[in-house]
């Protein structure tokens, strides 16, 4: 259940940040949990979104994920968020400017429980193993890298080696023309 929660919330993550969230860009959608929808149609909560252009629900204070464990970005603020993953948006990075805290935050709170089930502790270990699995899986780190090799965490959107990761057979055919390899904070390793 946490595997099929993860994977979601990573697609979740990658779709929330790779096409428009709300208002005319999103068919008049509304952005979940109160948060304001930019004049480009992103959800979040800050003057960038609430301020001018702000398209629905501006300068509204975002309803809590009803659990009772309270909101993840108690427990990840966006300053925690940028030091754990300080090379996301570095220019040697290809991600640079992908991975976006409000996009976590928002994908996190559509997903019921995902951070916010048990003690303190316990949502800390959740929300600590999917940072660290996703931030693993999307490191362009190397041995001598600045601030060690994990420090480069979400500094990749695509998969380094693209290969064809595809084995044709009846029951799963693969598609003509397209390539399989990881996209996203969970990516497709061998």
């Amino acid at each position: 259940m946490k595997l099929q929660t993860l994977i979601l919330l990573s697609l979740s993550l990658l779709i929330g940040i790779s096409a428009e969230q709300c208002g005319r860009q999103a068919g008049g959608a509304v952005c979940p949990n109160g948060l304001c929808c930019s004049q480009h149609g992103w959800c979040g909560t800050t003057s960038d979104y609430c301020a001018a252009g702000c398209q629905s629900q501006c300068g509204s204070t975002p309803t809590p994920t009803p659990s009772g464990g309270g909101d993840i970005s108690s427990l990840v603020s966006s300053s925690v968020f940028d030091q754990m993953l300080k090379y996301r948006n570095d220019g040697r990075c290809p991600s640079h400017g992908f991975y976006k805290y409000d996009a976590f935050i928002a994908a996190a709170r559509s997903f019921n429980g995902f951070g916010t089930t048990g003690d303190v502790a316990t949502r800390k270990k959740e929300l600590a193993a999917f940072l660290a699995q996703t931030s693993h899986e999307t490191t362009g780190g190397w041995a001598s890298a600045p601030d060690g090799p994990y420090a480069w965490g979400y500094c990749f959107v695509n998969e380094r080696n693209q290969d064809v990761y595809c084995t044709p057979s009846g029951q799963y055919p693969c598609a003509a023309g397209k390539k399989y390899y990881g996209r996203g904070p969970i990516q497709l390793t061998q």
